[in-house]
């Protein structure tokens, strides 16, 4: 379990951008609230302290029928069980295969609309700061520029989440057509540069990959499963490139060593 400790001050702010203490996770709705259990109250000065313990997020299993629809979206993912697929599940930065998470602090060299390579903290940077590429507008170059210079994936989620909520004006045109497309092009980057990354995707070929998060019901599986799981969908499609790519480099190097072989 991952414990959960907050101070509760005597104070009230109100107001759609006051902040929360649990930053932009995305749990709006009573619905989507983690339940926290062995609550324990401490008194702190003026403070209360209250602490407890969030449940780990349960793997999800997905039937054959699910399986398969997930094959053709990600490439013919392989049905490993007549009943029940293999399902890798994953969430936070520091728990198993952590590393298939946006949040992981993995920096990632894409180049930009002319051409120039640059080196972003995660591909969460470099997604967050993609909303607003080409805009020209000053607020929106300065968030870019906020979220490059930001120290960790959480701080650059905040700022460009914070934008994109308070000034859609602002979000390139083509987002919600192109973001997909994004998202691909910052995972392939991200586990292509990093070999054993490579290994770790390609370790779980023939099982199926589902980022397990509670409450984002577009890139993971929400609560009750039903979500797209985008990010996961993605990360089997790169596994799928990755494996192509593996595939070829193989076939070459064993014609090389044959041809060598033969040369007299």
């Amino acid at each position: 379990m991952n414990q959960v400790i907050a101070f509760l001050a005597p104070k009230i702010i109100g107001g759609a951008a006051a902040p929360s203490p649990v930053g932009e996770l995305g749990m709006v709705e009573m619905t989507q609230a983690l339940p926290v259990a062995d609550v324990s109250f401490e008194q702190i000065g003026p403070d209360m302290l209250v602490s407890g313990f969030l449940k780990e997020i349960p793997d999800l299993r997905v039937t054959t029928t699910n399986s398969l629809e997930l094959q053709n979206e990600a490439s013919k993912v392989e049905v490993t069980n007549a009943c029940v697929s293999e399902v890798i599940s994953f969430y936070k930065a520091w728990n198993p295969y952590g590393a298939f998470s946006n949040f992981s602090p993995h920096p990632v060299s894409i180049p930009d609309a002319e051409g120039y390579l640059y080196t972003w903290r995660s591909t969460e940077h470099f997604y967050q700061a993609q909303k607003f590429e080409g805009v020209q507008d000053t607020i929106a170059q300065q968030c870019v520029q906020s979220i490059q210079a930001a120290e960790s994936p959480e701080e650059a989620a905040r700022l460009g989440r914070t934008l994109e909520r308070q000034r859609r004006d602002l979000v390139r045109s083509n987002w919600e057509s192109t973001k997909l497309t994004v998202m691909y092009e910052a995972l392939l980057a991200k586990f292509s540069s990093y070999d054993y990354l490579r290994k770790l995707l390609l370790s779980t070929i023939g099982q199926v990959l589902i980022e397990a998060s509670p409450h984002d019901y577009f890139w993971g599986c929400g609560r009750d499963g039903t979500g797209f799981n985008h990010l996961g969908k993605l990360l089997m499609k790169v596994r799928n490139e990755l494996q192509i790519q593996q595939q070829k480099e193989n076939l070459n190097g064993s014609f090389m060593t044959s041809f060598q072989n033969h040369v007299p």
